[in-house]
């Protein structure tokens, strides 16, 4: 089977699905995670405090970690990637030549702008496939007026998500402590859901089921 996670950011991915990448490849499938923006980050007062240097560092440690081999970055602005033409047939082109089994993508209510718009260009440039799942929001993002409501579990190597996660120090530098506790949090929570250790969950655009 064909995996393939769409993340507007560095991080994004690695926090939304990263386990159940990580467990999917262990499974010998195979996984591509494509990141929509160049996810360099400007503070208010125009500080740049994640410069283009430390995104690569830190995505190929994240990759490495969760095992994944491929993947690429279409560079849009990290605050304004668009729903536009541009993106769909950004997204397209990447479906077109890796013909996925899966797609994973942000939620479509996420409070981020640009993790709302990569999940509506995937939902359009997807409308030929069967299967879309969009992974639970994660705060400071997906804090919606509408709710996320799971609706498939998945088993993950928590070991693997937690360490993708550490690999992007800027972002924990950033977020701090009581929010890397909260990702092992969830996952314990939402394991329980389903009576495993650790999990995450999606929620479903529609997906077939090949059994």
């Amino acid at each position: 089977m064909k995996i393939l996670a769409i993340g507007s950011h560095a991080d994004d991915i690695e926090l939304g699905c990263g386990g159940t990448l990580a467990m999917a490849i262990e499974k010998g499938h195979q996984v591509k995670c494509l990141y929509t923006s160049d996810s360099v980050f400007t503070n208010k007062e125009g500080v740049v405090e994640r410069d283009r240097d430390c995104v690569v560092r830190e995505l190929k440690d994240a990759m490495d970690c969760l095992g994944v081999t491929d993947y690429e970055e279409l560079n849009f602005p990290s605050k304004d990637v668009p729903y536009d033409s541009e993106l769909v047939s950004a997204i397209d082109r990447v479906v077109g030549e890796y013909q996925p089994d899966i797609v994973m993508t942000h939620w479509v209510w996420d409070t981020h702008q640009s993790h709302r718009h990569t999940a509506e260009a995937t939902i359009s440039a997807c409308r030929n496939l069967d299967s879309i799942l969009m992974y639970e929001p994660f705060p400071p993002s997906g804090r919606s007026y509408m709710p996320f409501r799971p609706q498939m579990y998945f088993p993950i190597n928590i070991d693997k998500k937690i360490a993708a996660i550490k690999a992007h120090k800027s972002q924990l530098e950033k977020y701090g402590n009581d929010w890397f506790e909260s990702i092992e949090g969830r996952a314990r929570m939402r394991g329980y859901e389903m009576k495993e250790k650790y999990g995450e969950c999606f929620e479903v655009v529609r997906f077939k089921n090949n059994l």
